[in-house]
């Protein structure tokens, strides 16, 4: 399959977006309780008493959703936990909540970023063009590129996440090519701890992930109010932390010649 059937799925069969309302922020929950109950063989009830379904980290993280467009339902979320000098919370979920421990040479520097709770809905709609093994790839691939378009939006030095090694392999097939950091833990079960450093995201997943990346930046631009809302209402964040304004600039200024060095910020608006 193509880079073009892919960019098509995601944006015609299906949108990515910010979870920044009630309403979406509830159809996490639910993706949440229906995946992870299944995967972990434990009771809803037991997971909402563990957290695992939202907790206090989520009111310091950018959640996004995955909705297809003609059933008008959501299939897949993730989160990006945050920790910036104005959060409460100074620890990543991986070293509170999973244990791990020697990583704290690379946790110095703030802003720092968590991907976490990526989670795809058991049965996905049918597509007549795709097989449902496929269409559950390109969607795993669909939560990766929504943590690259934030990671545009907001600039940690580097980026975290726990995970079991078949994730990493099908990250790495997309060049996200994660360093890991210490021993494995058990954490709903073996887990792997990995970070790597933002810019290096973006550049090595320029190729797989920038046409559609470049998408759903321009799509924010053209109707920014719910972001802003979210921002505005987030203890933790102000309009000044994240880099949408200025992105949304060079869109206005130079429309499709926008470069990754522009939009990494290492190029001025006006060149």
């Amino acid at each position: 399959m193509t880079q073009d059937h892919i960019f098509t799925l995601l944006t015609q069969d299906y949108t990515l977006l910010p979870a920044t309302t009630e309403k979406e922020l509830e159809a996490v929950k639910v993706l949440r309780r229906e995946v992870f109950s299944k995967k972990f063989n434990l009771s809803v009830d037991t997971l909402e008493k563990e957290g695992y379904i939202f907790n206090e980290e989520d009111a310091q993280s950018f959640i996004y959703l995955i909705k297809h467009n003609e059933s008008q339902s959501y299939v897949g979320t993730v989160r990006i936990f945050f920790i910036n000098e104005q959060t409460p919370l100074k620890e990543l979920s991986m070293q509170r909540i999973g244990k791990v421990t020697g990583i704290d040479n690379y946790t110095k520097n703030l802003p720092l970023a968590e991907i976490s709770r990526m989670c795809l809905k058991h049965n996905l709609p049918s597509h007549t063009t795709h097989s449902t093994l496929q269409v559950r790839n390109i969607l795993a691939y669909a939560l990766m590129v929504m943590t690259r378009i934030n990671f545009f939006l907001y600039r940690p030095a580097m980026v975290f996440a726990v995970m079991e090694t078949s994730l990493f392999r099908l990250l790495s097939r997309q060049n996200v090519f994660f360093q890991q950091i210490a021993e494995p833990v058990e954490f709903y079960g073996i887990r792997i701890p990995y970070t790597i450093e933002r810019n290096k995201l973006l550049q090595d997943t320029e190729s797989t992930m920038g046409k559609v990346t470049r998408h759903y930046l321009k799509a924010l631009c053209t109707n920014p109010s719910d972001f802003w809302s979210f921002i505005d209402n987030n203890p933790y964040l102000a309009r000044t932390d994240t880099e949408l304004e200025r992105l949304c600039e060079l869109f206005h200024t130079h429309g499709d010649d926008v470069t990754l060095d522009m939009l990494l910020g290492d190029v001025s608006i006006h060149a």
